[in-house]
């Protein structure tokens, strides 16, 4: 595929590149600052998903404390309902004590102290259990302030590295606006039909717009070419592309005559 560059789109600033040679050469300077702005957005990608993934799991820790702040909750409220029925059953005791004090008759007797032992077999079982959980939260009370104290580590930490990343992040995009400052620079030195074209090759073509052809192959695709492309490129007469994969073509015409 060959780029004619008649007079019609022939650039008049003389500061413009005008041979296909060196057109070739701005083109190739074009795609050595596309790789350095390339290289900088992945960096940049992965300072952002690093973030992303501590943020995740700072929230995600957080979640657990809360949530275990809510059962500890729970567990404190059954707590005060055990005590409330514990002092239920005490009052009962109680009562069935003072009503033992009133008895006359052996078969009421008999009944009431029926009635006290299943009293206090409920106390016992209700103390226990009280006993049991009021551990339980003591426990689990223990537990969430050790984790509230490595949350506040991690968090210190996330924070310290947030900054620390923005920074970075800043930097980055600084030196991408000073990447894009040279680029148009250079850019503009090829008309701007030619830099649509190597635009639109380098997206489809993992940014590599501009390659060399070695030993009458593009280096792009591996293609062989024939004969007549590979003059014209070594000549370097006229800006020539790939057939196969459109890529621009540059060459060395001692390394080819001595291969």
């Amino acid at each position: 595929m060959q780029t004619n560059l008649g007079e019609d789109t022939m650039p008049t600033n003389p500061a413009m590149a005008t041979s296909p040679h060196d057109i070739i050469e701005v083109l190739r300077k074009l795609q050595i600052l596309d790789d350095e702005i390339r290289e900088i957005r992945i960096r940049r990608t992965e300072r952002l998903d690093q973030l992303d993934k501590l943020r995740k799991v700072i929230a995600h820790m957080q979640r657990e404390i809360e949530d275990k702040r809510g059962k500890l909750i729970e567990a404190e409220t059954s707590a005060r309902i055990k005590l409330s029925e514990l002092d239920t059953e005490k009052d009962r005791l109680n009562k069935s004590k003072s009503k033992l004090n009133g008895v006359t008759r052996s078969k009421e007797y008999v009944a009431v102290q029926k009635e006290l032992e299943i009293i206090r077999k409920n106390l016992a079982t209700k103390e226990d259990e009280l006993s049991r959980l009021v551990k339980a939260i003591d426990d689990f009370r223990s537990a969430i302030a050790k984790e509230e104290e490595k949350f506040a580590d991690w968090r210190s930490e996330a924070d310290q590295a947030e900054r620390d990343n923005q920074a970075s992040l800043d930097s980055m995009q600084t030196k991408i606006t000073d990447v894009d400052v040279r680029r148009k620079v250079i850019a503009d030195r090829v008309d701007r039909a030619v830099v649509k074209r190597y635009e639109k090759i380098a997206a489809v073509r993992e940014g590599r717009a501009v390659v060399e052809m070695k030993i009458e192959t593009c280096t792009g695709c591996n293609m062989t070419l024939q004969p007549r492309f590979a003059e014209m490129v070594l000549r370097a007469t006229s800006l020539v592309q790939c057939p196969h994969c459109s890529r621009y073509l540059f060459g060395d015409a001692s390394a080819e005559a001595i291969a």
